[in-house]
């Protein structure tokens, strides 16, 4: 072979390199930008309920018959353990309704985390989804905040049987009272897919709420785990 063609020979390698690499790069999904999840500012809260210190709160989203919801409520322990029984999601099995399962895939060199979630709530079939989860921290000031939104992409295929649910945004934000107490603000905008009517899915959603922050009182006043 002549010096010309070795030289072209090594270029058409390299070049070949640089097409397998760009294609694998394309079948890879890239990392999940992180915007901030929160609800929209403006009013048309409406109050639903009220269950003990916990009270419930609707508002219409424009284009879908499906209402987000949120929790205020105060709990009776520290912030600090709140936050550790809310961040620590991979023990969500162990005392979270419904959680069937829960795989973590942690986003390396960030605080961010991919979780794969399977529930098994009642009446309906099994739900299933990952998501993108991010904190912020203001441990000084007692401010913790902990939101969310879908990122099927980054978690397993979907299951036979196990209805894949495509919108679930959501949030936690902790502040400690004076007391030494926690006040709560649980958020959720979430279809829970199916045929589901949207009137139930919307009772469903409110409902849910108070079974999910109760567990999590509950929860953070066992210090026998932590």
């Amino acid at each position: 072979m002549l010096p010309s063609e070795r030289f072209q020979h090594k270029d058409f390698i390299t070049q070949c390199f640089a097409v397998l690499i760009l294609f694998c790069l394309l079948l890879s999904p890239a990392k999940a930008e992180q915007t901030r999840v929160m609800p929209s500012s403006g009013e048309g809260w409406v109050k639903a309920s009220t269950k003990r210190d916990a009270s419930v709160w609707t508002r219409e989203v424009a284009g879908t018959s499906v209402k987000e919801v949120k929790l205020e409520a105060v709990i009776d322990a520290p912030v600090e353990q709140v936050w550790r029984t809310v961040s620590q999601v991979e023990h969500y099995t162990q005392f979270m309704p419904y959680v069937d399962e829960i795989t973590v895939f942690d986003d390396k060199g960030s605080d961010n985390q991919y979780v794969y979630h399977r529930v098994n709530p009642p009446i309906v079939s099994q739900r299933d989804y990952t998501l993108l989860i991010a904190n912020e921290v203001n441990s000084e000031q007692g401010h913790y905040y902990r939101y969310w939104t879908q990122k099927n992409e980054f978690g397993p295929a979907p299951i036979d049987g196990v209805v894949r649910l495509t919108i679930c945004d959501g949030s936690w934000e902790l502040t400690a009272t004076e007391d030494g107490g926690t006040r709560v603000t649980y958020w959720l905008y979430t279809d829970p897919g199916g045929s589901i009517p949207s009137w139930l899915a919307n009772k469903a959603n409110r409902s849910g709420l108070y079974d999910i922050v109760f567990a999590i009182e509950k929860r953070a006043q066992d210090k026998s785990w932590q």
